[in-house]
């Protein structure tokens, strides 16, 4: 009798364990320090929340398609933009940073660029002005924003054949309810030429 009751304990104890939970895996990213280093980093906080680049679920080296960060710059240096996003399910969203380039002038020197008014719907050539673009998830639901004129700024700290860095913030409102105004803060990136191939798990 004793070892009957023993191996139903056993039976209703396995039972048990089956139906646990799995643990949920906690995702709390820091923002890389601000660099010039060419470390391959990028993020800022929007409307206070960490963001940086992460690769999609199911990447395989070196699938571009993947790559959370993309830096590209027009045919004559007219423009250049940085897109970066979290490309996993944690819905924290991606950055779009338009910078256009000063006629006669070094391209993208050192110093600081004013953010304007973002008014296209499309990221890409937006007034051929600076600005900066984001993408936000509210409820499960992906909404776009665009800077608000002089709210804030894109600041190249570094420009090399090396390496590109910088820092950057300003408020961004909803393009389609633009009440709705949030900060991107503490923003900063850190580039070298790897970059287009660089993994970020």
């Amino acid at each position: 009798m004793k070892k009957l009751f023993l191996a139903i304990t056993a039976m209703m104890l396995l039972g048990c364990s089956n139906n646990v939970e799995p643990i949920k895996e906690t995702y709390n990213p820091q923002l890389p320090p601000i660099t010039q280093v060419g470390a391959n980093t990028f993020g800022c906080k929007i409307d206070g929340v960490v963001m940086v680049p992460r690769n999609s679920i199911g990447y395989l080296p070196p699938g571009s398609d993947h790559y959370p960060v993309i830096v590209s710059r027009g045919i004559n240096y007219e423009y250049r933009y940085i897109q970066a996003a979290d490309r996993r399910k944690t819905q924290r969203g991606g950055v779009f940073l338009y910078l256009q380039n000063i006629p006669n002038q070094n391209y993208f020197s050192i110093g600081e660029y004013n953010v304007f008014e973002g008014i296209s719907p499309s990221f890409l050539n937006d007034n051929y002005k600076n600005y900066i673009g984001v993408t936000r998830y509210k409820n499960g639901v992906a909404l776009n924003y665009k800077s608000v004129e002089n709210s804030g700024k894109i600041i190249i700290t570094k420009n090399d054949n090396n390496i590109f860095s910088g820092t950057f913030y300003c408020k961004v409102k909803n393009v389609q309810a633009p009440y709705d105004v949030i900060d991107i803060t503490e923003g900063r990136f850190d580039f070298g030429l790897n970059i287009t191939t660089t993994n970020f798990p």
